[in-house]
């Protein structure tokens, strides 16, 4: 397997480290101190930079609040991580001898009579697969695997569960994992292969497509068996966000589907507004500069 050598570029991390810390304070009720002290001390240059766009010091206050922008920013961001989950958690374990995809209870150390892992981390490869397809077909997408690496940890709550969390966003090694896992994870190319029986060259572009159309199918059956609806684990998308217009007025912003640009593969699991919640696919069309 050829060795890759992408980078996350300094503007990205920041937009992600930036998107974090929103998080924690929208959701976490986190209290970040106008003092800057302790673990918090480590923020200093982040909030910094984003102060007075993404949040604010109240009069009087001892603690930074979100603007209104930094809270839109955040309800995109949530509505990513809800598209992530929902378009991408199907491919983070395949058997590509078997062509199945685990179940959340699935033994993810398990290995085949030769010792090799059964279950291959397909997410990056789909990531790169529609980040090429948008660029073939000349369409604007946001899609990179350094996002797609970064909500992975996310999901895996391997951000931000320690105790000096703030150390996390400005740590080079936390940064150098995120890259590891954009090059190291397999790539389309890397699932190409000749076939035994007709000698014939299977592109590894052939593969994933394969692979993703067969995910969607897949997605589509656990969710439609899915009755008890417990979906506690997850964030829901947020119900303050009322109209795309609003988001539009107010910041002027380009506004694609999704929030990674047109997806031909996407499949929505919430096709009517229920509940009090947004659809991810409605939420997620906001796009804020991410």
């Amino acid at each position: 397997m050829p060795k890759k050598t992408l980078q996350m570029d300094e503007e990205l991390q920041k937009k992600l480290a930036s998107r974090f810390v929103l998080y924690r304070m929208i959701e976490g009720d986190e209290q970040v101190p106008t003092l800057m002290e302790d673990d918090y001390a480590f923020l200093e240059d982040l909030i910094g930079e984003y102060y007075d766009e993404y949040w604010t010091i109240k009069e009087g206050a001892e603690y930074y609040s979100p603007t209104r922008k930094g809270e839109l920013i955040y309800h995109n961001f949530i509505s990513r991580w809800w598209d992530f989950i929902v378009t991408y958690d199907i491919f983070a374990g395949v058997d590509l001898l078997e062509g199945t995809f685990a179940e959340d209870e699935a033994n993810w150390d398990e290995v085949d009579e030769e010792g090799q892992p059964i279950w291959e981390d397909l997410r990056i490869a789909v990531c790169i697969y529609k980040q090429r397809l948008a660029e073939k077909e000349g369409r604007k997408t946001d899609l990179n695997p350094f996002t797609i690496a970064f909500m992975s940890l996310l999901s895996e709550k391997r951000i931000g569960m320690e105790k000096c969390w703030q150390f996390d966003l400005v740590s080079s090694e936390f940064w150098k994992e995120v890259n590891e896992i954009s090059n190291t994870n397999l790539w389309p190319e890397d699932l190409g292969y000749i076939d035994n029986k007709t000698g014939e060259e299977i592109l590894g572009d052939n593969v994933i497509l394969d692979i993703i159309e067969q995910g969607i199918e897949e997605t589509q059956r656990r969710w439609a068996d899915d009755t008890d609806n417990d979906n506690d684990e997850y964030l829901n998308p947020p119900d303050s966000l009322q109209t795309q217009q609003d988001v539009i007025e107010e910041y002027e912003e380009e506004v694609t589907w999704n929030g990674w640009g047109y997806d031909p593969f996407y499949y929505d699991p919430y096709p009517i507004i229920s509940g009090g919640f947004l659809t991810t696919a409605f939420i997620g069309a906001v796009w804020l500069a991410f």
